[in-house]
């Protein structure tokens, strides 16, 4: 069996001519407003992630070509309203289908693409772009501030099992899409994201990672495990001004004159090790928010082309960045 540990406020231990405490002298309505504001997210969180498509989508420009002959296109704007919608419900393309001629008049949508042109929009080039460019719009959407990065990677395929209940020597003949991904700590936002085989390294994509963090985030601490203790990983986070914090053999030993800066990290753990347990305990916010993609999105792709299993994943990502957003002003609303 295991304790359950349960943080209080020191303001509910409030007595009043009291000599022993029972469970009726704590101010249990101290801890009613945070509750009630939880469930007041869960409740709405549909109402708001369709309030944060719809402003996101009026506000990212697509520029997007017009024909001045033929029948016009549809709007981009819509395939990405489309997009976002899918991931929020997990339904197939012709449910998706449905739900936009059922919220046509909600996002102001005059033409309803079926099916057909939805999955053929999924899996262009075009759309490689568009995602990686709305990403960083969302992004640029929040104040300029010092962040602690958690860098990992993650995988996402047609598959039954997910990634981490597959075993590591069959991922890499497989045919997953490999996420390498920068999560912010404490907010849990995707900064930056590199999608590759699953056969590619986490190491080998770790500066790609970090060379595309946003302009507005300016990195203090990187976080990462063992897989990015090579040195090159190292100088990588020294050159974006952060402190590297990653993990270490387990026959790392202490260097009395310390050159690299696998070394001065190593000694930093051997001099201080409970202090760097307590910094590098976050390195798991990465993981956290793998999961919850998962738990809220789904690990299948349904899409069978390289390029739309990667769109695909992109409309993953943007939508938890956005449903985070949309989270976090829901709370700031109350």
């Amino acid at each position: 069996m295991y304790a359950t540990e349960v943080v209080m406020p020191c303001g509910i231990f409030n007595f009043s001519g009291q000599s022993k405490m029972d469970t009726y002298a704590i101010d249990v309505d101290s801890l009613l407003p945070g509750l009630c504001s939880y469930d007041d997210v869960m409740v709405g969180r549909v109402r708001t992630c369709l309030e944060a498509i719809r402003k996101h989508a009026d506000g990212f420009s697509f520029w997007q070509h017009r024909r001045r002959t033929g029948r016009p296109p549809i709007a981009e704007r819509t395939f990405l309203v489309a997009f976002l919608l899918r991931q929020l419900f997990k339904v197939t393309f012709r449910d998706t289908e449905g739900l936009l001629s059922l919220l046509a008049e909600y996002f102001e949508i005059d033409r309803v693409p079926d099916h057909t042109n939805l999955a053929v929009k999924n899996k262009s080039r075009r759309w490689l772009v568009i995602w990686k460019r709305f990403h960083r719009y969302v992004l640029s959407l929040l104040p300029r501030r010092k962040a602690v990065v958690a860098t990992d990677a993650t995988g996402y395929s047609g598959r039954n099992d997910s990634w981490r209940e597959t075993d590591y020597g069959i991922r890499a003949i497989q045919d997953w899409v490999k996420t390498h991904a920068a999560i912010e700590v404490d907010s849990f936002f995707v900064l930056s994201y590199s999608l590759t085989k699953s056969n590619v390294h986490e190491s080998q994509r770790f500066d790609e990672v970090w060379d595309d963090l946003p302009d507005n985030v300016i990195p203090e601490r990187s976080l990462a495990d063992s897989a990015y203790n090579g040195e090159k990983c190292l100088q990588v986070a020294l050159g974006h001004g952060a402190t590297p914090m990653h993990g270490i053999k387990k026959n790392a030993r202490y260097s009395s004159k310390p050159e690299t800066a696998y070394q001065k990290m190593t000694n930093f753990a051997k001099h201080w090790p409970n202090r760097r347990a307590e910094m590098y305990g976050k390195r798991n916010h990465a993981e956290a928010a793998f999961s919850m993609i998962v738990r809220l999105f789904g690990h299948r792709l349904r899409c069978r082309s390289k390029i739309g299993r990667k769109n695909e994943v992109q409309a993953k990502l943007s939508m938890f960045n956005v449903f985070l957003l949309a989270r976090m002003n829901s709370i700031s609303l109350d």
